[in-house]
């Protein structure tokens, strides 16, 4: 290739998306929302709170798929680097697993009501392991696409940016879709959440999760023999060699592991300990309280953006952890009966390290992929994207799980409603506050020691 040419491809590469273009990748994030967090924000309410199963096994039976659609992500980031169709390496991924994705999470909501607890509990597993199987040949390639929609760095920021607008979106949207499943319209809760199960399957996870691959340009590559022979393994030795990625890595887990663990004590004092065991009007609050976050969040990425731009990631990282941590303390005094309206200020202190984690956590893995690409020579944006996606999942695994065993550690029993022991609403408590508190102060020592060893950016 001759120098002109190489400039040219590189200059194309460069060239900022059009406005189209993000809006659709955009509408794809909307989409994946409801991929990574629909299952979970409609399952609690219904299948752990309504329905009563054990919260230790409902925990198993959501973390267990997540597990295995984790480990498959690597594969599935391969399969969609090593494509050489003529519709390109990304879009027919995108466009199937959209429909595979909806089939199977509108299943997951058809529970028979005649049945017996231990029953449901099953069915909930095995629908939700057939829908996570099929998650990560639409959430890699997606996030792939993200990647290289374009490479300069300030660019791809204000890309991510577009992306959190759309993220938010679906996360005020999200929380209301319980209470609606419980409307009057409907004659029981079991019709309910099938209506908008099934509505959120095809208009969301389908229609519009396949946007990006109607509007996004997605050239098909030849993918070098050499390339094809790398192994999966070897790949990911490779890119958990780069520093960046590591720390992505524990920054990840730190906030959607443990912060995350801390942060679903939430949803159970808003009902139990706020709303004597009222799960509507718990819902209703948590609702209330998801919106704030949303709307605050949204307000915080121009200003995460800009930031980001002008005093560099790891800095503006810092700032919303300190955010973060004076918010862990600030929750025990919120989160009290009778001061219901004070929720609003949770996400005033807490909003901002969630559109850090849809803003900066995507662009330095992108960073981290560029750097890998310019010193390997190849192109594997899709593993990149897989792992870090695994992480997220172990992490929300991590959370999920360890919920689950300290619900049932702490005394809490859904079966007794209001009558739940005071000293398992205090601990649900102090899980909310320190959790929230001692994760923020830990990320942040961990960001200060990376960079002053290793990196600024």
């Amino acid at each position: 290739m001759s120098v002109a040419t190489s400039e040219i491809k590189k200059n194309s590469e460069n060239n900022a998306p059009t406005l189209a273009r993000k809006l659709a990748l955009g509408g794809g994030f909307f989409s994946l929302f409801f991929v990574d967090k629909g299952v979970e924000l409609l399952a609690i309410p219904f299948y752990q709170m309504t329905l009563g199963v054990d919260p230790f096994l409902f925990s198993l039976a959501l973390t267990i798929p997540i597990i295995f659609s984790a480990f498959l992500s690597p594969w599935a980031g391969k399969l969609s680097d090593n494509c050489e169709s003529r519709f390109g390496r990304r879009r027919p991924f995108i466009v199937v697993a959209a429909w595979l994705n909806c089939l199977f999470f509108g299943l997951i909501w058809m529970v028979p009501e005649h049945w017996s607890s231990e029953t449901q509990l099953l069915y909930f597993f095995i629908t939700s392991l057939l829908f996570y199987l099929a998650s990560p040949f639409y959430s890699v390639p997606l996030t792939s696409l993200s990647y290289e929609i374009t490479r300069d760095v300030n660019e791809r920021i204000k890309v991510m940016e577009i992306n959190s607008y759309f993220i938010k979106l679906a996360s005020m949207s999200s929380q209301w879709l319980f209470p609606l499943a419980t409307l009057t319209i409907f004659s029981s809760v079991f019709v309910g959440i099938k209506v908008v199960g099934w509505s959120i399957a095809i208009l969301v996870i389908a229609v519009v999760g396949m946007l990006p691959a109607f509007f996004i340009p997605d050239k098909s590559v030849v993918v070098r023999q050499s390339v094809k022979g790398i192994t999966v393994l070897q790949s990911i030795r490779t890119i958990l060699s780069v520093p960046l990625m590591r720390l992505i890595f524990v920054i990840v887990f730190i906030q959607l592991g443990c912060a995350a663990y801390a942060a679903r004590m939430d949803y159970y004092i808003l009902v139990y300990y706020m709303n004597d065991g009222n799960i509507s009007e718990g819902a209703v609050w948590k609702a209330v309280l998801s919106m704030g976050y949303a709307i605050i969040a949204a307000v915080y990425i121009p200003i995460v953006s800009r930031l980001s731009r002008i005093y560099g990631k790891l800095p503006t990282l810092k700032v919303i952890f300190t955010l973060a941590l004076m918010g862990g303390i600030a929750k025990w005094f919120i989160f009290a009966p009778g001061v219901q309206w004070l929720l609003l200020l949770d996400p005033l202190l807490c909003a901002g390290i969630w559109t850090a984690m849809t803003i900066i956590i995507p662009a330095l893995v992108a960073e981290a992929s560029n750097q890998d690409s310019d010193n390997t020579k190849v192109r594997r944006e899709g593993v990149f994207a897989a792992l870090h996606g695994w992480m997220a999942a172990i992490s929300v695994m991590f959370a999920l799980l360890v919920g689950g065993v300290s619900l049932n550690a702490i005394g809490f029993d859904a079966s007794k409603g209001s009558e739940q022991l005071p000293s398992a609403l205090q601990y649900m408590k102090y899980i909310l506050s320190l959790g929230t508190a001692i994760s923020s102060l830990f990320a942040i020592l961990v960001l200060h020691r990376f960079q002053k060893k290793h990196y600024k950016a």
